[in-house]
């Protein structure tokens, strides 16, 4: 949690120092951010907020492209992504490689929009304590859309993500019964385009 501090106050040095506030095209550059996940289970997730508010956080860093014609581009990424909830029955943690494909557009030069598919590799996980997986859904599909500030070269964006593979919670051990359980989450994220 301390290198990921680092990461965003020699990011905020980088905006400090860039002076041109200008729209920028294409490029390389890097990101990194925090989540919030959730199960999908708002109100069993607003209970376990309250009781511990770090439960369900998590953070990502990674690169991307960004392929710029005017005010439309074109975004991919490659981030690694650790995130954890509370499944009621314990804490899931997942750690995996994200590759979302954003398509976007500038407005007024300082904001964006943004939206997309977003690809996920599961890398490890504790899904099986939890979870009926089959062993060959490492690979899972899903989308993202949000909202960003653009300052010359450094971005911040508000993202919500959901996965659409489905997962079975196994409550076996506790009522007999199935539920249905879909990730989702919440990402606030920071990235400097070179």
């Amino acid at each position: 949690m301390k290198k990921l501090l680092l990461f965003f106050l020699v990011m905020c040095s980088l905006v400090c120092i860039q002076a041109k506030a200008q729209h920028k095209g294409s490029g390389f550059g890097v990101k990194g951010g925090l989540s919030y996940s959730t199960s999908g289970k708002y109100f069993k997730d607003a209970g376990s907020i309250w009781k511990s508010p770090g439960s369900s956080a998590g953070y990502q860093v990674g690169a991307f492209y960004k392929l710029a014609s005017y005010d439309i581009f074109l975004r991919p990424e490659l981030l690694y992504t650790h995130s954890q909830f509370e499944s009621g029955l314990g804490e899931v943690k997942a750690n995996r490689l994200d590759a979302p494909v954003m398509v976007g557009m500038h407005l007024f030069k300082l904001f964006t929009v943004v939206g997309g598919p977003s690809f996920h590799y599961l890398l490890n996980d504790n899904y099986n304590d939890f979870f009926e997986t089959p062993s060959e859904k490492d690979l899972l599909f899903g989308y993202q859309f949000g909202l960003g500030l653009n300052f010359g070269p450094v971005g911040l964006d508000l993202r919500y993500e959901r996965v659409l593979n489905d997962q079975k919670l196994n409550l076996d051990q506790v009522i007999k019964r199935k539920d249905d359980f879909r990730s989702e989450q919440v990402i606030l994220g920071l990235s400097y385009q070179f």
